[in-house]
């Protein structure tokens, strides 16, 4: 079922209950007025047939009923009935043949004074009267209401109609208003069909930019720059890795192709082994920065966390890189000392944030003349601080930002190994951990990078 139909048909049912609550109320109080009116002209013509019975000497019993019988009219199947005291009947408006009372009835007036009750089909007051002698009379009147509900089954006819024609109403103009409510989602169900892979460029119509529809166009269009984004990203990748690769490849094909032209001594044969050899570590080391970029987006769901203190896996890591390198040099110092170990204790996996220090360090080595990194360990109420200070060239001030993008190479570094893709592989498992990582840096006089991980102080 469409939502504008199914809006429709919810609408109306709901107008249609209410209808229908309004127009059974309006009956009911109808209803229940044309009760409490004719009771009341019940009660009044007993009582004024009495009073003429008892008051009025010159009015006999013959005469009243020659009176009641004139004005018969008024109220159909009428009857006045008047009892004494010994429950004899000393009145009948009608003839004495067509007389029928209730004596349970007659009693419960006797007993209550006015009882009002409605008796095969026929409105029944029963009331007590006492004559200017203190003589009890009973006086019974009963009738028909047949105008009051002849009226009242013409409102019910017309509340009826109303009600069926309002239902009908409802639903039309719901499936209208809903149309025209929804339209602006039809419209924008036919642009995003033509959104493709190759058009993400393409906006939709944002509108007012106040109601919820525009809202949502809004936020799709926003999603629309992410995945433009994405893509953006993911073809920056796959063209720098392709290129990347093609370099070694293309090298290693070079000095093969160069040593099978001719024979050539031992020498040179070594010569192009060492070459090759370079070529291939080159290659294995762009390998391993892929393999870390990939798995640092895939196993984001499946890694292990647990909790890990980060001074012993920095020391691990001084000491792995100074074995690897003889000529490097890494400091470890505290910027102040913890009072506890949850103060330098973070949830995370130590081989992912193994090869972000692995890489900051060995960065910030590489790129110092004297080789050396300074690491500071800090904490705060919050974080556990980690500055990875070097005293090497520094990076551009408005290629800061772009550091940490796949394949980005400062201007100044390209003369040094390296592919551009070990910082974004940090600010990849960084963010991972719920963490940040910053730099600061000027020309010539080295980089500072701080990355801040929640500890579980």
């Amino acid at each position: 079922m469409k939502i504008r139909t199914k809006i429709a048909l919810q609408f109306s049912l709901i107008v249609g209950m209410i209808l229908i609550v309004a127009f059974g109320s309006i009956y009911f109080l109808l209803e229940e007025n044309r009760k409490v009116e004719f009771y009341k002209r019940l009660k009044n013509r007993a009582l004024t047939t009495a009073r003429l019975l008892v008051e009025v000497k010159k009015i006999d019993r013959r005469l009243m009923k020659k009176i009641d019988q004139k004005t018969f009219t008024e109220l159909y199947a009428e009857k006045v009935l008047m009892f004494d005291e010994d429950d004899n009947l000393v009145y009948a408006s009608i003839d004495a043949k067509t007389i029928y009372y209730n004596a349970e009835f007659l009693a419960e007036v006797w007993k209550k004074g006015y009882v009002q009750t409605n008796l095969e089909g026929n409105d029944l007051i029963g009331t007590k009267f006492k004559d200017e002698k203190g003589k009890n009379f009973v006086v019974i009147a009963s009738a028909t209401d047949t105008f009051g509900k002849m009226q009242l089954e013409n409102i019910k006819a017309s509340l009826t109609l109303v009600l069926l024609l309002g239902f009908f109403l409802t639903i039309l103009l719901g499936i209208i208003f809903a149309g025209q409510s929804l339209r602006p989602l039809a419209v924008m169900n036919q642009e995003i069909k033509k959104i493709t892979a190759y058009n993400l460029k393409q906006r939709l119509n944002e509108s007012n930019k106040q109601d919820e529809v525009a809202q949502l166009a809004i936020n799709f269009n926003k999603m629309l720059q992410r995945l433009e984004q994405s893509f953006e990203l993911q073809r920056s990748f796959v063209s720098n890795a392709s290129h990347e690769l093609r370099t070694p490849l293309a090298a290693i094909k070079s000095e093969i192709q160069v040593s099978l032209e001719k024979n050539r001594s031992e020498e040179d044969y070594q010569k192009i082994l060492e070459s090759l050899l370079a070529d291939t570590q080159r290659l294995i080391q762009l390998s391993n920065g892929l393999l870390q970029l990939a798995q640092s987006e895939s196993k984001e769901k499946t890694m292990l966390i647990q909790p890990l203190r980060v001074d012993e896996l920095l020391f691990l890591i001084q000491e792995e890189i100074t074995l690897q390198n003889s000529n490097y040099q890494v400091v470890i110092d505290f910027d102040q000392i913890p009072e506890s170990d949850s103060s330098v204790t973070v949830n995370a996996n130590e081989a992912l944030l193994k090869i972000v220090f692995s890489n900051l360090i060995d960065n910030a080595c590489k790129y110092s003349a004297n080789k050396k990194a300074q690491i500071l360990i800090g904490f705060g109420d919050k974080y556990c601080t980690i500055l990875v200070k070097d005293k090497g060239i520094g990076i551009p001030e408005d290629e800061i930002k772009k550091i940490f993008e796949p394949f980005y190479r400062a201007n100044n570094a390209t003369s040094f190994k390296g592919h551009g893709i070990g910082l974004s592989v940090c600010r990849r498992i960084v963010d991972m951990f719920q963490g940040t990582i910053e730099v600061q840096s000027q020309i010539g006089a080295g980089s500072d990078f701080f990355v801040q991980i929640p500890h579980l102080g």
